[in-house]
Formats: structure tokens, sequence, C-alpha cells
């Protein structure tokens, strides 16, 4: 086999095995809005109708579900719900589990509850596709098919990411002197929180894809921008990201401001009037496919992007209304910070974590990274198209700003989740490779840098193991937010027992099997990055 398709192949197995790990050790809903996603992809199933904000509702059966539920979050006491170990402390609540949800019962009907579902705010096109594939899985038991409909959300993801790699292995033999490649390959290493944020039911997965497509057609545009065709199928792509979810207009106008600059810098050349032509064509397929969901928003909803929090705070009077009921300068500074820290690692919707100060060397390591890459890129045209990265994170960044102070606005929290900041790792993953390469250029940065990178290993080694023990109702969520294990040996003690429970809500020998396949790959694939930085910095 060739060795850029050996490289593929387990980089793919890597990425797959440990969502498979990831989706089979966590309990249903315990994912970020699973209840809402959910809900959707049952009433386009059973209905045939597309959730729509303020008149669609959550399925009465997700509102019914008995079993555990995740940890809340604001103030303690967190465990006010039917928690884990609440759960697994009544075994006629862990029978009926097994019976209602563990094996395969007569399919339910869609029922609205009186709970309005907030994530119909989005557009429709993930939960059209996701709902034909629920419709498929009736017949098999709720667990069954909550597994496979996480597992086609992280394939679709994985299958964005498989794009992107593609774009980037077309230039070099990999991994040697493809700074890229590298970057794809340490890019989970150091922000582990990737995982969690695709293995989850979830339209962040289809925006993966349609980037890694999108950035693999950009790669070949960009070496002929004049490309007419490339150009419309480019914007399609786009439109039917801004189809899929609001944060393609962040992605869509950093695209027209690096356009903009190429077209600036090199007004000389006798081919812009093409180039221009080009360019057009592209925004304009974007604005024709995906543009007609926003502009039902803003005539339905007197917002753009029809974001049920941007409309609420319109009915309550505006953001500076807002600010002088609730403005906080801690909760903005907590609310820029927080993206930042969550991108890294935050979890799943429990929001259980470990002591901030683990997380500190692995935070220093990504900024280390950063600004490596920043020094390598200062010195290139703004042109260049290492810059996109710069121009995406700058606007996904404003949009998660914006959000956080319009939280502060209504509710006095500056909470924004940076875990969808991994939609960009088409264009993130090359621009890490770049700066980690630079690093390993000086010969006594390698030792630190590995050091870091074998920590950040260690976390979510045991971070992973935090989860599956709360998730088994050994560790809680305590009153300051930290998992809290019963007992001095941090639930290791007990590992028979975690196995039993995360075994009734859901498959931990699957996810051993994936985290095996994973590691494995994953082991294969450092050795080949050593190799190539060693070879790109002699």
């Amino acid at each position: 086999m060739h060795p850029r398709w050996t490289f593929s192949v387990a980089y793919m197995l890597f990425l797959l095995g440990f969502g498979v790990g990831y989706i089979a050790m966590t309990p249903p809903f315990e994912g970020f809005d699973e209840t809402a996603h959910y809900s959707s992809l049952r009433e386009i199933a059973d209905t045939g109708r597309i959730p729509i904000l303020g008149k669609s509702y959550l399925d009465q059966s997700v509102v019914d579900y008995t079993g555990p539920i995740p940890y809340q979050s604001g103030s303690p006491p967190f465990d006010r719900g039917l928690v884990y170990p609440k759960f697994f402390a009544q075994p006629e609540l862990v029978t009926r589990y097994l019976q209602v949800y563990k094996e395969a019962v007569p399919h339910v009907e869609y029922r609205p509850s009186s709970a309005q579902n907030w994530q119909a705010q989005h557009p429709p096109l993930y939960y059209l596709l996701l709902a034909q594939v629920l419709r498929a899985l009736d017949p098999l038991s709720f667990t069954a098919q909550f597994f496979l409909l996480r597992l086609v959300s992280f394939v679709l993801a994985v299958g964005g990411v498989m794009f992107a790699l593609a774009a980037a292995n077309g230039s070099a033999d990999p991994p040697a002197g493809n700074a890229a490649l590298s970057g794809f390959v340490l890019y989970p290493v150091v922000l582990p929180m990737f995982f969690p944020a695709f293995a989850r039911i979830g339209n962040d997965s289809l925006c993966l894809l349609l980037a890694g497509v999108a950035a693999y057609l950009l790669t070949s545009w960009l070496r002929d921008d004049r490309d007419l065709r490339k150009a419309i199928a480019i914007g399609i792509v786009l439109g039917l990201g801004l189809l899929t979810k609001a944060f393609f207009l962040p992605i869509t106008a950093a695209l027209a401001g690096f356009l903009a600059i190429r077209l600036v810098r090199d007004r000389g050349r006798a081919s812009r009037r093409e180039r221009i032509r080009s360019s057009a064509a592209l925004l304009l397929a974007a604005l024709i496919v995906g543009g007609g969901w926003y502009a039902y928003a803003l005539a339905a909803r007197g917002e753009l992007t029809g974001a049920q929090d941007a409309v609420q705070l319109a009915r309550e009077g505006g953001m500076v209304a807002g600010f002088e009921r609730h403005f906080s300068l801690y909760q903005l500074t907590r609310g820029l910070l927080m993206p930042l820290v969550s991108f890294q690692w935050i979890g799943t919707w429990s929001l259980t974590r470990l002591p901030e100060v683990y997380q500190v060397p692995m935070m220093a390591l990504a900024g280390w990274i950063a600004i490596a890459y920043a020094r390598q890129i200062v010195r290139r045209p703004a042109s260049d198209p290492a810059w996109l990265p710069v121009w995406l994170f700058a606007l996904f960044l404003a949009a998660l700003f914006w959000h956080t102070i319009t939280y502060i606005a209504l509710y006095g929290l500056g909470s924004t989740g940076g875990w969808y900041l991994h939609i960009l790792i088409p264009w993130a993953a090359p621009a890490l490779g770049l700066g980690i390469v630079s690093i390993a250029a000086y010969r006594k940065a390698r030792p630190v840098l590995t050091a870091l990178l074998t920590y950040s290993l260690a976390f979510h080694a045991f971070a992973l193991w935090a989860q599956a023990s709360l998730f088994a109702g050994c560790a809680v969520k305590g009153d300051n937010k930290y998992y809290v294990f019963s007992g001095n040996e941090l639930c290791f003690d007990q590992v028979p027992l975690v196995l039993h429970r995360l075994a009734v809500l859901g498959y931990p020998a699957l996810a051993a099997l994936g985290f095996f396949i994973g590691s494995v790959c994953l082991a294969w694939l450092l050795i080949r990055v050593r190799r190539g930085l060693a070879y790109a910095t002699a």
C-alpha cells in the first residue's frame, strides 16, 4: 500500500476508534443538547414537519425518560435530578431501564410535550438527513438507536477531517517534511475536546463534513482562482453549510475577506477581472443555496440568525437594557476565557471538571504553538493561504463573543462553549502543524514539547476514567464542579463495578475495543510524526 494511503487509513482508524470509545461509554443525553437534537430528528421522522422555533416541542418520550440524566450547572446542588448515583441506588429503575431502553420495544410516535425545543432555531439540513437514518433504526432498542445515530454523526465529522487531510496529503509525502500531516495527528492530542464535541447527536458533525469538503476544493481552487466551476462548487458547499448552522456565516465572511485581500494585493495581474468574477460567483452560489433560511429568520423572528437568545433579548429591550440589569466585569472576563478553555477540554453536558491547574500545561502548549505559528506567517504576505486560519478564527471567535455578551445581557452569565471551534479543524490542524514544526526546529525546545505532548495524553486518559467513574456513579459532581471520587483510590479499586454499571447504560466492551484500536493506530502515527519532524528540522 502506498505510504499516503497507509498513513490516511491509520489516521482514520485512530479517529474512529476513539470516537466509538466515547460513543459506547457515554450514556444517552449526556452529549450537549442531545435531548433537543434527538427530538428534532424524532419530529421529522414521525411527522415529516421541520421543527420551527416557538412551534416545536420536545418529544414526550424524552421528557418522560426514566434513565439517569446529566448533572445540572449554575448553582449547587447540581444533583437535583435523577443523576447517576441516584439511579443506580434504585434497583427497580435499573431493571426497568434494561427492559424499556436496552431491549427493542414497539415504536411510539412523536408526541409534543409542553417543553419547547430550543434547538429548533437551527436550519434543517442535518435533521432532514439524520431523520431518515432514525426512521430505519426504529425496530432497534433505544440505546442501539442512540449509539448508531451518534456513530453516523461522528462518521460525518471524520469524513470532513479526511477531506481536509487529503488536501494536505497531496502536497508532500507523509509525514516527512509535511507540517500539515503532523498537525492533523497531534491536533486531538493537544485539543482532546475534539472527540466529545462530535461523538454525539448534533449538527456540528455535518458542519465539519462540509467544512472539510470546502477546504479540499479551496486548496485546488486557490492555485487557479479563475476556475468558475470550482468556485461555484465551493459556494454550493458553503451554502449547504449555511443550511446546517449559522456558524457558516462567519466562515463565509472570513473567506470573503481573505479573497478580497488577495484581489487587492494582486490587482496588477491581467487576469484580475476573471478572478473577481470567479470569487463573486463563489459567494453568490453560497447566498443562493443558503441565504433563503436567513431571509426567513429575519422576516419571521426579526433576527438574521434566528437564534433563540437573540430573539429573546430583542423582546426584553435589547443589549443596552440587558446590560443595565445584568452586566458584570467578572462574567465578561469569564466569557472571554471560557471558549478558549473549553476548546481544549470541558467534558460532556454534566460539565464536571478536573482542577484547572491540571489543564494549565495543555493550555500553555496550545498557546506556545499558536505563537510559533504566528511568528511563521508574519513573514508571509496577507494573501498567502497560511493567513486563512487567522481570518476564520478571528470571525468565529467574534461570533462566540457576541453570544457571550448576549448571554450576559439575558442571564448575567458569561458562558459560551469553545468546542464549536473544532468545526475549523480543516484549517486549524495545518496551522497547528506549522507551529509544532517551527518549535521542533530548536533542539532545546524538543524535550519540552515532547513532555507537554506526553502530559496531554496522560490528561486525556485520566479525564476518560473520571468520565467513566461519573457515569457509573462512583464519582459525583461536587459543589465546586470538580469530580469527587468515592474513597481514596480514585475509583480504581472499583473497576468491576464501573464496568458493570456502564454496561447498563452503554457498551463498555465495544468502548474498550475502540480505544484499543485507536491507541495502537495513534502510537504508530506518533512514531511516524516523530521521524517526520526529525527529518523536517534536520
